[in-house]
């Protein structure tokens, strides 16, 4: 080479080299903490600055523009909209994919022609379907009947085309939980359920559209489901399966789930045929329940106990007391009480009169603060026990039996049967019942309080013709504390809309003011993990500080201050979740502070996920539960900031009131 050619190249070289690093076109989304921009941007969504993440969706980093898209997802503002638009045609797929969900968090109807535009419909096998797919989802969000029908007719979707299919079933999903609901959608969903090759993800969504609506009419396809049900192997799926066949109450198909529920190993599938059986006729179940009373489960006992409640009837209500005082768990028995009461009409005096005797015994014995709370609820079904749950009162003293009192005197007054059983005396219980309530607010109790208003919410009380005044409920607002307090603050809100005839209330909005601790990272690697140890025994959980950071580090925050230790599980719904963090133990405690909501995109698509429990965007502080099955219908609601990795037994076999003894952090 001749030295002018290797002068000119050495110049080229040295040129390229020296290219600035914001000229190069970067491809990649890295979510790093350790990053001060994406520090920056989480900062800005925790303060909600439009104007400072609208820069970062401009910015040629494909991660600010992830970040802030993402922003948009739980900080939902419609102003947002016209970038989040223009992110939709963003040629880094993850970022158009992170627009498409958040426009269906946001849910504006006119964001329906904006999807449809974006939507690539040349290629199935094309790498825009993870675009597509969150749109199609979005659109169940905020979309027309008219587009769920035209998606219902979508055809062309291969069986290897899973996230297409995903996105389909999950906008029939989303359509279903606004209480639209189309015939071919259904048939499409049966169809999917049916045939195993389709991806396992596709049939889960697919079988809990069927399941979760109560606007999905399954009678066309319930010879369908019965033989997918006997057939299915995956243990979600056949949950989903079972849960849907409640909205049938043919003969046939109620045989085939007594039949698979004496073959049934998995106590969560049993669960969820014991549901199903529940709206099938009672004779030929009632048998089998009495027995799974003493099922080794309590979980699987407490719903044979759950189908006496929903289809029990009068004739055998006394068999109900006697099956209540053999020596069982207090859940179990004060299910069997409950079902006594629901299904005793108000004339049956003496045997009423007798049953509630033997129930206030039970509350006086009982040390259990818990058992105490579930026995005085089963009194919900009887009016005649009003004063006698107002005097409980003066001897209680934990907040769950508190918040029990209040809770089922707002039942009693609501009971059909209140004026039958009062008849000439009705105003009189009726004043009682409103004084009392009206003393304890005056307590500023945050759970009596939320609860007390919940009752003055119902437009159809019987003691909102006794109040002319909304002067009491304006104090009792005034001694409440924000954010701590924001349920009850609520609840009175919407308490005094009813009073004044507003059916809309607008409530009072919380802004988040909790800033992460970014030096937590200096401790903890980038997925730390938790070790939670329980009377039951320890579970493990893997934090998710990429996806979730805000609720991440709030949890690491409480659990250096050990503030979990010694908590009380306060909420086990089986099935469902098992959820604990609350410092007052009824449900209703919560600390100085709240968190942003972090609601996207990942998906309650299985068991074992750590959420965050909340009252409201943006109202999450110190609760947090774990998923015991898929629960779709959190999505888009409740952030995902773990998921237990070890220990899963350990939480499906917890019980209210478990402690948590303690929590250790594993990486550091």
């Amino acid at each position: 080479m001749n030295p002018r050619a290797v002068f000119y190249f050495c110049i080229f070289i040295f040129c390229t080299a020296c290219v600035p690093e914001s000229n190069k076109v970067l491809t990649e989304i890295n979510v790093s903490l350790d990053d001060p921009e994406v520090r920056n941007i989480i900062k800005h969504e925790v303060e909600q600055n439009l104007d400072s993440l609208k820069i970062y969706a401009e910015s040629i980093d494909p991660t600010h523009r992830y970040l802030a898209a993402k922003a948009f997802a739980s900080y939902q503002n419609v102003e947002a909209l016209p970038i989040l638009d223009s992110l939709l045609k963003d040629p880094l797929k993850r970022v158009a994919a992170m627009a498409a969900y958040s426009i269906g968090q946001i849910g504006k109807e006119e964001s329906e022609n904006t999807l449809i535009e974006a939507f690539k419909s040349r290629d199935t096998s094309s790498v825009d379907n993870i675009v597509n797919s969150n749109i199609l989802e979005a659109i169940g969000k905020l979309g027309s009947r008219k587009m769920l029908d035209a998606m219902a007719d979508v055809s062309t979707y291969r069986k290897t085309d899973t996230l297409l299919l995903l996105g389909q079933v999950r906008s029939f999903y989303q359509y279903s939980l606004r209480g639209i609901v189309s015939e071919k959608a259904t048939q499409k969903a049966v169809e999917y359920i049916n045939d195993a090759d389709y991806p396992q993800q596709v049939r889960l969504m697919a079988a809990h559209y069927l399941a979760r609506s109560n606007q999905v009419d399954v009678n066309n396809f319930k010879f369908q489901l019965t033989q997918a049900l006997v057939k299915e192997e995956d243990v979600d799926i056949k949950m989903a399966i079972a849960l849907s066949l409640r909205k049938t109450t043919d003969p046939e198909v109620q045989e085939i789930l007594l039949e698979q529920l004496e073959l049934q190993q998995d106590d969560r599938v049993k669960m969820n045929l014991i549901r199903a059986l529940s709206s099938q006729d009672y004779i030929n179940g009632a048998e089998k329940m009495i027995n799974l009373l003493s099922d080794p489960s309590l979980p699987v006992a407490s719903s044979a106990a759950d189908f006496f409640i929903a289809n029990g009837n009068k004739d055998d209500a006394t068999v109900y007391r006697a099956l209540a005082r053999e020596d069982r768990p207090w859940l179990i028995k004060s299910k069997l009480y409950y079902a006594v009461f629901k299904n005793l009409p108000y004339y049956y005096t003496k045997t009423l009169s007798a049953t509630r005797w033997e129930l206030i015994q039970q509350v006086k014995k009982e040390e259990n603060a818990y058992a105490r709370a579930s026995f005085i609820q089963a009194l919900s079904n009887d009016p005649g026990a009003y004063a006698e749950v107002i005097k409980l009162m003066e001897d209680a003293e934990e907040p769950a039996v508190k918040t029990a009192i209040v809770q089922t005197l707002g039942n009693i007054i609501n009971h059909p049967e209140f004026d039958l059983t009062f008849k000439t005396s009705s105003r009189y219980a009726k004043r009682t019942i409103l004084t009392f309530l009206q003393e304890q607010l005056k307590e500023s109790d945050a759970g009596i309080t939320a609860e007390i208003g919940n009752i003055l919410a119902t437009k159809e009380s019987r003691l909102i013709p006794l109040i002319d005044s909304t002067n009491f409920l304006d104090t009792a607002k005034m001694n409440l504390k924000l954010p701590r307090d924001v349920e009850g603050y609520h609840a009175i809100e919407r308490a005094i809309a009813n009073l004044k005839g507003v059916s809309d209330p607008v409530l009072t909005k919380l802004d988040a003011n909790f800033t992460p601790d970014f030096a937590l990272l200096e401790e903890f690697k980038d997925k730390p993990i938790v070790i939670v140890k329980t009377n039951k025994g320890i579970f493990n959980i893997e934090l998710m500080p990429a996806e979730a950071p805000i609720s991440t580090f709030n949890f690491l925050k409480l659990v250096k201050e050990n503030y979990f230790d010694g908590v009380k599980i306060h909420r086990v719904v089986p099935n469902f979740v098992t959820q604990i963090g609350c410092n007052r133990g009824d449900g209703y405690g919560s600390l100085d502070y709240s968190i942003t909501s972090e609601v996207g995109p990942l998906h309650y698509d299985g068991e074992a996920y750590v959420g965050m429990a909340s009252a409201g965007l943006h109202t999450e502080s110190s609760q947090w539960f774990v998923t015991h099955s898929p629960t779709p219908h959190l999505d888009g609601n409740y952030s995902i900031f773990g998921r237990v990795i070890e220990g899963m037994d350990v939480i499906l076999k917890t019980e209210i009131g478990d402690e948590i003894q303690d929590i250790i952090i594993k990486q550091i």
